[in-house]
């Protein structure tokens, strides 16, 4: 059972909210906003102030682009959905909690050299991650019978003294473009002087950039997976029985990067072709990786040597 339109549509609805709450703001406070406002915190003081319409445009301009991101993806038939609109959700709220809070504050002390945080700003914040999380969960499709492919082996068995060796690749555009766009967010952040919002827009990047491509390699070794050379997952070989082909959805394992699930654990990089691990204690492991037929191939014939003559 896939996602229904009704609910992406759902949840892309959902991603306006954040900028429905800016221009509310903008209108309610209306000729009492000040010229200036605080815009970068050094603890709970300012040390850094912004003229407060261009904020607010920028703000603007942030929550809109997640919107319309969103309404895109969502009428997309054929597209892996769930983390364009979690990251829409999140981006939007984001930008306007920040510059609601920064009005909020400066308003409150009645200038912005004055200006102070203190335990409410959370609340939008908070607000924002929670709105960003309800949307995901929104989005996982329900739990269907897995259906795994073939597990093919090579034409020719290997002896046990014999070598070989498998490397694959998957590159994800959707981690390409997400590193990308949180490190310009980073660049935005840090000319507006935000510089808490920097750390976590550079963290997203580099995250991002892990999964823009993996390395799958198979050998005597098992299945292991790296990133820039970083080998940062493996499963040896005598604890996998078979490894088969299958078509990795996204949405069936709850999205993409490194899933946990109660089906298994999985490397989601792309929807499409991928490797399935059948474990000796029955759990399950999956990555998508480009022509998974001859990876599977060469682990089950590792799995199941030919005996030396």
């Amino acid at each position: 059972m896939t996602i229904s339109r009704t609910r992406k549509l759902a949840a892309a609805a959902g991603t306006a909210l954040p900028l429905l709450a800016l221009v509310i703001a903008r209108l309610a406070w209306g000729s009492e906003l000040p010229p200036v406002v605080a815009s970068h915190w050094s603890g709970i003081e300012p040390d850094r102030f912004s003229d407060t319409v261009t904020y607010f445009w920028i703000a603007l301009a942030v929550c809109a682009g997640a919107t319309v991101i969103a309404g895109v993806v969502a009428a997309q038939v054929h597209t892996d959905h769930v983390p364009w609109l979690f990251a829409s959700a999140l981006a939007g709220w984001t930008a306007a909690s920040v510059w609601i809070v920064s009005v909020a504050a400066t308003l409150n002390a009645g200038s912005p050299e004055a200006a102070t945080l203190s335990w409410w700003f959370l609340v939008p914040v908070v607000g924002g991650i929670l709105w960003a999380i309800a949307m995901f969960a929104l989005l996982l499709r329900s739990p269907r019978t897995a259906r795994y492919g073939p597990a093919p082996t090579l034409p020719v068995p290997l002896t046990p003294d014999e070598r070989a060796a498998w490397i694959g690749y998957a590159r994800g555009r959707w981690a390409a473009t997400l590193a990308l766009t949180m490190a310009l967010a980073a660049v935005v952040s840090a000319l507006l002087g935000a510089i808490w919002l920097v750390a976590a827009f550079l963290v997203l990047a580099v995250i991002g950039g892990a999964f823009a491509s993996v390395t799958v390699q198979i050998d005597r070794g098992g299945l292991s997976v790296s990133s820039w050379n970083v080998r940062w997952r493996r499963i040896p070989l005598d604890s996998i029985t078979e490894a088969q082909v299958t078509v990795v959805r996204p949405g069936d394992w709850g999205g993409w990067g490194y899933r946990f699930t109660p089906r298994g654990t999985a490397v989601v990089i792309r929807g499409g072709e991928g490797i399935v691990l059948t474990r000796t204690d029955g759990r399950r492991f999956a990555v998508t990786v480009d022509a998974a037929e001859q990876g599977a191939a060469l682990l089950n014939t590792l799995v199941t040597p030919r005996p030396a003559s």
